[in-house]
């Protein structure tokens, strides 16, 4: 299964650079990963993926949905970017939130990957 950092590149940020309270915990290295900006999906993007509905409720979190349809709350990233809305915050109560069926497609998707 793909993991959204494997598509970031990461700096090794250097001992000069760090701030002072790095060095008071002792960390040597401090690695960096550049943004990852996947973009709102396509109409025709949104049409290839069948998704399930949930409607939002009080308690409600992406992760939580993650778990239960992906087996792994790390997949929440993947219901955000599917409904643009990057936090759970974003959504309100009542609110429908879609989740993607295939997650490998819409991983692929979401990275602007060549299938």
């Amino acid at each position: 299964m793909p993991n959204r950092n494997d598509y970031r590149t990461d700096y090794d940020v250097s001992r000069i650079l760090r701030e002072n309270i790095h060095d008071r915990k002792f960390v040597e290295n401090v690695n960096v990963l550049t943004r990852m900006a996947p973009g709102i999906p396509t109409e025709d993007e949104l049409f290839t993926l069948n998704h399930y509905k949930e409607i939002f409720k009080m308690g409600d979190k992406m992760y939580k949905y993650a778990s239960k349809y992906y087996g792994s709350t790390s997949y929440w990233w993947v219901i955000a970017w599917y409904n643009n809305k990057p936090t759970d915050a974003h959504f309100k109560i009542g609110d429908a939130i879609y989740i993607p069926k295939n997650l490998n497609l819409a991983i692929t998707l979401a990275n602007k990957e060549e299938r």
